[in-house]
């Protein structure tokens, strides 16, 4: 398992996550990254999102400011 730090959360990803971390990271705007960020911590605790080029992943919460990243099914 990897881990990450991205805007202040810690991510824990598998390998084939990695694109769902960099698209947190690196494409997404902070207030975009954030806002899901908070949206798993508020409300339902996972959050299914795609990255632009239409892979799923799923954000869930594991903790104050600690997150696992998931891979889901498709692309």
């Amino acid at each position: 398992m990897l881990s990450k730090n991205v805007h202040g959360y810690t991510v824990r990803y598998q390998k084939k996550a990695r694109k769902g971390v960099e698209h947190l990271a690196y494409v997404l705007s902070y207030n975009e990254a954030n806002s899901l960020f908070q949206s798993a911590l508020n409300t339902s605790r996972k959050i299914k999102f795609e990255d632009r080029a239409g892979r799923n992943f799923t954000l869930k919460r594991k903790g104050i400011a600690k997150f696992s990243l998931k891979k889901r099914k498709g692309w």
